[in-house]
Order: structure tokens, then C-alpha cells, then sequence
């Protein structure tokens, strides 16, 4: 299982390799589809070519502060803790961290790149390719990944083992670490997934 760019890496790995991956979760990531409705893409995309990252913006190393890291988390609710504790790892992954002021996370532009390309339009891999049983998990209020990624997506798993698509209502890209009802969503979909994948075996 993926999240957002995680998954668009598991879903390009699986359709290279499809010997090798027997399941995959597509948790809310892009994939392809009509280009436009990103949510990011003024934050993000190059005005004069929407497919490509603004570089003078944005350079190929972005730079993260504790605030960057963890202010959107920590207005969807995710619990202080878990934040405090990830912003820490975070820092200790990059050796250079504590010789900026403030300290600040350095991590590449590449897969920020890579979406802009798929939600205009530009379709990096080919997801016919992928043979594994297939669960695209969506939150319907996702700002990373749009609903046409997942039903394109879907129409592509034409190799699939098994292929379905789940949305759950009224949720964001943060339900998984959200301790509400709403995560318990979340975990259904998953096990129902992996109790079917038991009941194949």
C-alpha cells in the first residue's frame, strides 16, 4: 500500500515488474485522465506549462521547516504526538537539517514533478500491465488525487487479477492518521480487500 506519491511508485514498480507484486493498495494518488482540477496545481505548476513544475518557484530541493511538515496535518486534526514525532524523524534524515535557521527538512522536487505530469494529462506508466489484484482507495475530499486518476486508472487494469474502486465519503487525505470514526472507514476497505485476497489464496 501507497499514499499519494507512494502509490503512484508502487503503481509504476508493479506495472515494470508484475511477477512481483500480488497486491496493491492505490491510496489516493494520481495517475492520469483529462488534465486540470488539481487542487495543486497553482501552488505548484509552472503558469506558462501547467505539466511542469515551477523550477524558479521551486528548484529540484524544496525545504520543509517543523510548520511546513506538520501545519496542514495538525489542522485536519492528526494527534500532536504522532506529529512531534514525525517532524523529528523527518530532521534526523537530513544531516544538514540543523544548519539552516530554522531547521528545515531538505527533500527533492521529482515527485511533485511527477504528479504535475499526471494530473495534465501525461501518463507515466501504463497500469494495463499491472496483473496483481487492485484496490483503489480514494478519500472524496482529496487534494492530491482527483477522482478521474482513480477511475481512469480503474478503466486501465485491464490485466488485473482483480480491480475495484472504493471512495469514502466526506473524508480527507488525512483519514488514515485521523483518530475519528471516519478512519474506521478507511480500515474496512483495507481489510475487506485482504480478507478477499485470503479467501483466493
Amino acid at each position: 500500500m501507497g499514499w499519494a506519491t507512494g502509490s503512484q511508485w508502487l503503481g509504476h514498480y508493479a506495472s515494470l515488474n508484475p511477477e512481483s507484486i500480488s497486491h496493491l493498495v492505490y491510496y489516493n494518488g494520481a495517475y492520469s485522465g483529462p488534465a486540470g482540477g488539481w487542487r495543486l496545481q497553482a501552488e505548484f505548476g509552472d503558469p506558462q506549462h501547467p505539466a511542469e513544475l515551477d523550477y524558479a518557484r521551486h528548484g529540484s530541493w524544496r525545504l520543509a521547516t517543523a510548520e511546513n511538515l506538520a501545519g496542514r496535518w495538525r489542522d485536519e486534526g492528526i494527534d500532536p504526538a504522532f506529529l512531534d514525532r514525525y517532524v523529528a524523524l523527518s530532521m534526523e534524515g537530513d544531516e544538514t537539517a540543523r544548519e539552516r535557521e530554522p531547521a528545515s527538512f531538505r527533500f527533492p522536487s521529482g515527485p511533485t514533478a511527477d504528479t504535475l505530469k499526471l494530473v495534465n494529462g501525461r501518463q507515466i506508466f501504463d497500469a494495463s500491465f499491472i496483473r496483481s489484484h487492485v484496490l483503489i482507495l480514494r478519500s472524496a475530499n482529496d487534494f492530491w488525487s482527483r477522482l478521474v486518476d482513480a477511475q481512469t486508472l480503474l478503466a486501465h487494469l485491464t490485466s488485473a487479477a482483480s480491480a475495484s474502486l472504493v471512495e469514502i465519503p466526506a473524508v480527507s487525505h488525512y483519514v488514515h492518521l485521523q483518530p475519528t470514526p471516519d478512519r474506521q472507514k478507511f480500515l474496512n476497505a483495507v481489510l475487506a480487500f485482504t480478507a478477499q485476497s485470503a479467501k483466493e489464496r
